[in-house]
């Protein structure tokens, strides 16, 4: 007999349909590995090995993904496969066949459809299920939980868990509610309810009346509010139990039987409010969680489901904002739980659907709809548990609840898309379509992003969490994904999108599977990827290696670019962590909206608050609308309030009575005065404190008698852009405004230290240049000032400061193209060099380092910063790169990259291009990505 078919008749002995399904259900490792045939067989354990990958390519054997790698019978196999429904392939996880087992056996389990299944219900789920089951007829059981818990619900899927297991029809096995509270003032009446009565019982009874648990016979009895049952009511109960035998009140003579399972519940200490006699003859008591005991991610799924019904009601999608998601998630319902949840959601879906019928805009749920007892739960956010914390920091964009009738709990199921095959396939195509490889580049890189956004669209945002991943991809890999995206943020300092740690977790996990089969992976150029996004590349980089470490793999360079684009592509636009809040009311219709909407608009922000108080509005009225805006825009800072006059001056000091927020009010109002106090906000990290006295000062008021208006212009190296910038301000600006202003050329690295010597004399309005100083003012590039929208934002930041406003009259260029406007520019400024052939040679170059700008005005003034370069070099002015070897050193790779490609300029100019030059290229690729 042939080794092969030893191994095979071995492994089909010893690893049998019975021991595969037993291995699942106990969550135990399965199957036949290379060491158990070398033990068995006496063969050698990497002939052992080769025998056994040889079975599973013929298609006899089925591959577990285990450690180690396991095989079981491919014949022993379909009987699992048929017994449950799936198609069968050649590879499996554990986790697969788990689920597949899993999705089996619940499928019709009505326990499935609770919240908290798979969680917190879990063993109180297991404790029903068995009492149900055990022979002959179940056992009583008694539900333990505070008011609004769920214990009609649970006690409602007992039943229909019931009907399931015993395949019966509801009039086979009645499910009966009673709650004895509602007799609690008229024992004799409750009695009767409960066991019916005769004839002339008692006064009033003047029939026949069956009971309550004559209906239930053959099936479940709930008695909900026990404790209110009296002790007579318990006596009469327990005997039922025992005897199975009960009588109607005014019966003597007869005993009647019934054979019925009582399942009692009660919020009420059972050793208190119960008869011992009666609680002995409960065996099984199930405590049931209150909505707060519930982990984090399953009281966020709580939320989204009542919305959803909401939704689904209302037929019409509902958009939350994030801090309603947390706070209802987070509040501590004293009395209510899930019950007050619900109406608290449905209150809050009736305002909204009323204000939707005023206004016809979309049906939104802001955070000043909330109650004051929920909202005043964010107070408390910081105190909260790291990983609660950790998993709501996850919710920082609105949230759109869709009316969908049915929303499959498992999305990543749904998804089929192997980036990697779309790649392979891709890349053939391009390569005979004979495209360059900038071209095929771009192609690429536009499917990663669909390819993402695929997953993500299919993501419902509130029902993805950690434990639904469980469900359909290993543990570990989801594990590592949640501490990969950690470290990624830490890296980066910054946040990802919502949904990012699912659509990774789902990547990741198709790479790995991807691996297994040893595929031809296709390699874009790393190179230009990594001049792109330089920090994401290395960060990519050592997520890589942790991943080879943890799962025992190699990874292909081309996924370190793959998952750089990633990283890069799902980042969140903006994240406010800290910002002080910034609120302006005034008397009047439009005032202070107006003003807020002015400095919103030229520092490009929604951050500054604003509520117009009509001389009709009651001060109280307006009160809570501010109340409800600072506790909306309170990040732990404090809060600046502008007001103009009378008793809104009160309310800062209200407010940190009330909620300890604490407020400096500012008891003057002007759009300069606004905008100056929103710059230092987004710009500044000082202190409440520091800007309110700094304001009260005056030092830093638009105007004063001291100080001079400025605009400082800036460049990488303070040569050429910044100086071209000094020149087109200089010719544009009317004679008397030249006076007013100062032009302050410098470089980027003298800026960070001499700025506040610098604001010692001069007040700085704006900054332009192609490199952002990040100072505390607006920086506009060049390129956006030679456009006419960036110019019109530009001149109105500039009119705030100024007496008047002066006629504006930059040169607009004409020319579309990017680099004919560099040229028409460089025209202007440069004296060495020839703009036209510097132009061609500097697209050269460009093309060489494979530069990619996110947008016209990044390469208008890379183009042009290269262009001045050439001008310094030929007139052989030197320029210094402070710590060039250190940098030099951090930055290796790109380094060697620019230094060879520059070569070409330094031939067709005949110069030297010194290392502080390149040094500074770097600067400006890095500050561009």
């Amino acid at each position: 007999m042939k080794s092969s078919d030893l191994v095979l008749d071995f492994i089909e002995k010893n690893c049998s349909y019975t021991t595969l399904f037993q291995s699942l259900q106990d969550r135990k490792p399965l199957g036949i590995q290379a060491e158990d045939i070398q033990q068995a067989l006496g063969i050698v354990r990497n002939n052992a090995s080769t025998i056994l990958n040889q079975l599973h390519k013929k298609g006899q054997l089925i591959k577990i993904n285990s450690r180690p790698v396991t095989f079981i019978a491919k014949k022993n196999f379909q009987k699992f496969f048929q017994d449950h429904s799936s198609e069968s392939k050649e590879t499996y996880t554990l986790n697969e066949l788990t689920a597949i087992l899993q999705a089996s056996s619940s499928k019709d389990d009505p326990f499935s459809h609770l919240l908290g299944s798979n969680g917190s219900l879990a063993n109180q789920i297991s404790q029903a299920k068995a009492a149900i089951v055990y022979p002959p007829d179940g056992l009583h059981t008694l539900l333990l939980g505070a008011s609004g818990v769920g214990k009609t619900t649970f006690a409602a899927a007992m039943h229909a868990y019931g009907l399931h297991v015993h395949k019966k029809k509801s009039d086979e096995f009645p499910f009966v509610t009673f709650n004895c509270a509602d007799y609690f003032n008229n024992p004799q009446l409750l009695l009767s309810q409960l066991f019916g009565h005769t004839k002339n019982a008692f006064t009033g009874a003047s029939q026949d009346k069956v009971g309550l648990v004559e209906k239930a016979n053959g099936g479940i009895l709930f008695l909900d509010e026990i404790h209110r049952l009296p002790p007579d009511g318990q006596e009469m109960l327990f005997y039922l139990m025992d005897k199975g035998e009960y009588n109607r009140l005014g019966e003597s003579s007869s005993r009647r039987k019934a054979n019925l399972l009582i399942i009692a519940a009660t919020t009420e200490n059972p050793n208190d409010s119960l008869l011992t006699t009666f609680k002995r003859r409960i065996p099984v008591t199930i405590n049931l969680p209150t909505f707060n005991q519930k982990p984090i991610f399953e009281r966020i799924e709580i939320v989204d489901h009542f919305f959803k019904y909401e939704s689904i009601n209302l037929n019409r999608s509902i958009t939350l904002a994030p801090e309603v998601l947390k706070a209802l998630a987070i509040y501590t319902f004293k009395t209510g739980n899930i019950g007050q949840l619900r109406s608290e959601i449905k209150l809050l879906c009736a305002n909204a659907f009323l204000q939707y019928l005023q206004d016809n805009q979309t049906i939104y749920i802001d955070f000043s709809l909330l109650n004051k007892d929920i909202k005043e739960g964010m107070f408390h956010l910081e105190k909260l548990d790291s990983e609660t914390k950790h998993y709501l920091s996850m919710f920082s964009e609105n949230i759109v609840i869709s009316p969908d009738k049915e929303k499959n709990d498992y999305p990543f199921e749904l998804l089929n898309n192997d980036i990697y095959d779309q790649m392979s396939t891709k890349l053939t195509d391009l390569r005979r379509q004979g495209l360059n490889n900038d071209t095929i580049h771009e192609v690429l890189k536009k499917d990663v992003d669909e390819y993402f956004s695929c997953i993500l669209k299919n993501i419902h945002t509130t029902q993805s969490n950690i434990q639904t991943l469980y469900k359909v991809i290993p543990k570990e890999i989801v594990d590592t994904t949640v501490k990969l995206v950690e470290f990624a943020e830490h890296q980066l300092a910054t946040k990802f999108k919502d949904k990012f740690i699912f659509g990774l977790c789902f990547h990741i996990h198709a790479l790995l599977k991807r691996l297994n089969t040893n595929p031809i992976m296709p390699t874009p150029q790393l190179s230009k990827i990594q001049v792109e996004h330089l920090k994401e590349f290395q960060v990519s980089q050592a997520i890589i290696k942790k991943l080879e470490k943890i799962f025992h793999t190699s990874i292909p360079l081309s996924e370190q670019g793959f998952l750089a684009l990633l990283l890069s592509q799902n980042k969140l636009d903006a994240v406010i962590n800290n910002y002080i809040g910034i609120v302006i009311i005034c008397h009047g219709n439009s005032t202070a909206s107006s003003i807020a909407a002015v400095a919103n608009t030229l520092l490009n922000t929604a951050w500054l608050k604003a509520i117009d108080m009509p001389l009709s509005t009651a001060i109280d009225e307006t009160y809570k609308k501010f109340r409800s805006v600072a506790i909306s825009v309170h990040r732990g800072r404090g809060l600046l309030l502008l007001v103009d006059m009378g008793s809104l001056v009160d309310f800062g000091k209200r407010l940190t009575e009330e909620t300890g927020i604490q407020v400096s009010v500012i008891e003057s109002i002007s759009t300069p005065l606004a905008l100056e106090l929103l710059r230092k906000v987004l710009y500044k990290t000082d202190e409440l404190d520091t800007i309110y006295n700094s304001i009260l000062s005056n030092k830093f008021l638009p105007v004063t008698a001291n100080r001079r208006l400025a605009i400082l212009s800036v460049c990488i190296t303070g040569e050429g852009a910044s100086k071209m910038v000094k020149d087109i301000l200089e010719t544009t600006l009317q004679k008397k405004y030249r006076q007013i202003f100062d032009i302050i050329v410098t470089n980027y690295l003298d800026v960070k230290k001499e700025y506040s010597k610098l604001q010692a004399t001069h007040n700085f309005i704006a900054a332009i240049g192609n490199i952002d100083p990040e100072l505390d003012i607006p920086y506009f590039p060049i390129g956006q000032l030679m456009e006419e929208s960036g110019r019109k934002k530009f001149w109105a930041l500039l009119n705030t400061s100024l007496p008047a406003s002066p006629q504006e009259n930059l040169t607009i260029l004409k020319s579309n193209d990017i680099y004919d406007k560099a040229c028409l520019l460089l025209e202007k400024y440069v004296k060495y060099i020839n703009p036209k052939v510097a132009i061609k040679h500097i697209k050269t170059f460009i093309n060489d380092i494979q530069y990619s700008s996110k947008n016209d005005e990044q390469l208008l003034d890379f183009t042009v910063h290269l262009g001045c370069m050439l001008d310094r070099c030929i007139h052989r002015d030197a320029i210094y790169f402070e710590n060039i070897r250190q940098f030099k050193q951090d930055h290796l790779v790109i380094f060697s990259t620019i230094r060879t490609a520059i070569t070409s300029l330094e031939k067709s100019y005949d110069i030297q291009i010194n290392d502080d030059e390149v040094c500074y290229i770097i600067k400006l690729i890095e500050v561009h990505a």
